[in-house]
This record gives structure tokens, sequence and C-alpha cells, in this order.
């Protein structure tokens, strides 16, 4: 359990706080009127930066001993983005069944009253299932990048990983 408890740890932080700004968008009105959800979404991408800083870090420090190399840090962040992403369904559906529930609903008629689209085309594009792969798609390709680039700036300068060595045990012939 030491070996991804870390991972395990980070990822439920990632998926409370994706409930937590979804009720702090509901509760500024974000989830009626969309002009300012923008500006809302840049501000959340970098929080979520920030947590998957401190995230590495925790790794780095409190598992591999302040020492790894960038293949080390890369694959946290991959095995971090997936556990993440698994859990996504689970926040997602928290977010459209309790903190807000009208979300789809507001935001095709806001679509819809701008112009952009049919009132239809709208609804088989905002629902539960589209968007809920939508946002599993964009944690794990943002996961990859994002890790990729946390694990070139994180990575110990002029340190190799000890290469485990395994031993096979030959048959012995009668």
């Amino acid at each position: 359990m030491k070996r991804i408890g870390i991972e395990i740890k980070w990822a439920a932080i990632f998926t409370a706080f994706y409930c937590l700004w979804a009720f702090i968008e509901k509760s500024i009105g974000n989830h009626t009127d969309f002009s300012n959800i923008i500006i809302f979404g840049m501000l959340f991408i970098l929080i979520i930066i920030i947590l998957s800083l401190l995230a590495f870090l925790d790794k780095k420090i409190n598992y591999y001993n302040k020492k790894w190399d960038f293949k080390q840090a890369f694959r946290f962040g991959l095995f971090l983005a997936g556990i993440t992403a698994l859990l996504n369904p689970i926040a997602h559906y928290i977010i459209h069944n309790s903190i807000s529930p009208d979300y789809f609903t507001n935001l095709i008629e806001y679509q819809a009253a701008k112009g952009r689209e049919s009132k239809e085309v709208l609804e088989k594009s905002y629902n539960f299932d589209s968007t809920m792969y939508q946002n599993m798609r964009d944690i794990l390709s943002f996961g990859i990048v994002l890790s990729g680039i946390l694990a070139y700036f994180l990575k110990t300068k002029n340190y190799t990983a000890p290469v485990k060595v395994v031993e096979l045990k030959s048959k012995k012939k009668k």
C-alpha cells in the first residue's frame, strides 16, 4: 500500500477539489450565467497545476527520499492521472446529482440563447455521459502533458535510479 498510497491520496484530493470547485462555481452563479466560465476555468487549471506540483513533491520527498529520475517521476504522474480519471465519474455523479442538478439544462438554454447550435444538438453534446467521458479524456491528456513537464523540472540532477538485477534460477538437468 505504501507504494501507491500517495497516488491514491492525491487522486482523492483532486476528486474532492473538483467537487468543491463545482460548489464554488454554483455558489458564485457560474452554473446559471456562463459568461465568466473561461476565467474560472483558467483559475481551476492553475490550482490543478499547483496541486500536481505538491503531489509530485510529496512523492519525491516521502517515497523516493528526494532523489528520482525522469522515468520515476513521469511514471508517478501517469499513474496519478489514471487513478484520478477513474475517480472522476464519482465526482461527476456528485456534482450533477447533488451540487448542480440543473447544470446541463442551464448550459443548453444559455448556448441556445446565444444561437450557437440548435437545442437538439446541444442536448446531444451536453449530457452526463458525454461530459463524463470528455472529462476523463481531458484528465488523461492533461495529466500526460503535465506529468512530462513536472517530471522534467523535478527530476534530480545527475541522478540515475539504481537498476534492479533479477537472478534467474536455472533448471538443473539430471
